[in-house]
């Protein structure tokens, strides 16, 4: 285990990466170059095929105390970032003792003040640090060069920052990952490790929701890139290929339903005795979706605002709920 500098406001980073030699030096540049220096960040490989290994072992060798290399000595392969990210968090949590929290995509590229701007809203809306605390932010869309593509995440997917319910975060997470950072209150809560969790993200956003608070910047902090090997990318919502997809791409959009119904029925059974009642009704009626017939799920959906947030979307998922 390497020793580390942690301060109250140390920050651990967590970057999964996987085959992604191709960006990842303009990414930990971009965060070496950060205005707010707190911080200590935590890569894994996943077993990469490319140059990664040998890339993030030499930053942390230039960067020693500042850039840690987690531990894979079976060179495992996860098959997933939300795996790969748990892995990490577990490693953190195992060896150290920080009060908050982020994660990061091996290709993207940090703004300077992201962390600094990011942090402050933490401070801003953690009067109690026994409290749960998630922040996020907005991103800019760009392309593999960095080119803009969408000055706004929440606009290209048509997202509601302001959608905080969990109703609604039951069916669609509007938070993404490398935007957000967490306290360590929130992180206590924390379990990766079922097999139904849908994301990393998505799950840190329910616990939030249920146990905490989630505040938001508009403001974009991060060039967030798209190109041919994104793992999760980007599609800008209302366009003709959009609207095709959710329209009569059923099979896509009834496996991400199934995913988030499952996920629940999951989320159910981990905290059921944390849960208030209210919150425990909520998520039996979702988990329990698909034990009845298309109308029943419509009307249930309906009913208890089990909705997504933009008006396509809502219509490829009541055709295909």
């Amino acid at each position: 285990m390497e020793t580390v500098t942690i301060t109250q406001n140390t920050i651990a980073i967590c970057l999964a990466c996987y085959n992604g030699a191709e960006y990842i030096n303009e990414q930990l540049k971009s965060i070496l170059e950060q205005t707010y220096t707190d911080w200590v960040l935590f890569v894994r490989d996943d077993a990469s095929t490319d140059e990664t290994a040998g890339i993030i072992e030499r930053y942390a060798s230039e960067n020693s105390g500042k850039i840690v290399v987690v531990p894979n000595p079976g060179k495992e392969n996860t098959g997933n970032a939300k795996q790969n990210f748990a892995l990490i968090l577990n490693y953190v949590k195992d060896n150290y003792s920080f009060n908050y929290f982020m994660f990061c995509d091996q290709d993207d590229y940090w703004l300077p003040e992201k962390i600094e701007k990011t942090m402050a809203l933490m401070k801003e809306t953690e009067k109690d640090a026994t409290k749960p605390i998630l922040v996020h932010t907005d991103l800019k869309v760009v392309d593999s060069e960095l080119n803009e593509l969408g000055d706004s995440f929440f606009k290209y997917r048509a997202l509601k920052p302001d959608v905080k319910d969990l109703s609604h975060l039951l069916i669609q997470n509007n938070i993404t990952g490398c935007t957000m950072m967490w306290n360590k209150a929130l992180n206590d809560l924390v379990h990766l490790g079922d097999t139904n969790v849908a994301m990393h993200d998505w799950w840190l956003t329910l616990t939030a929701c249920c146990f905490g608070e989630i505040a938001c910047l508009k403001e974009s902090t991060i060039l967030y890139r798209q190109h041919a090997n994104n793992s999760i990318g980007a599609t800008k919502v209302n366009t003709i290929g959009f609207i095709f997809k959710r329209l009569f791409g059923g099979n896509y959009v009834k496996k991400t339903l199934v995913m988030s119904v499952d996920q629940a029925g999951s989320y159910l059974k981990y905290y059921k005795d944390s849960l208030s009642e209210e919150q425990t009704k909520l998520m039996k009626l979702y988990a329990d979706l698909y034990h009845h017939n298309k109308f029943v799920r419509v009307g249930r959906v309906i009913k208890h605002k089990f909705l997504k947030q933009g008006f396509v979307q809502v219509v490829g998922e009541l055709m295909y709920i």
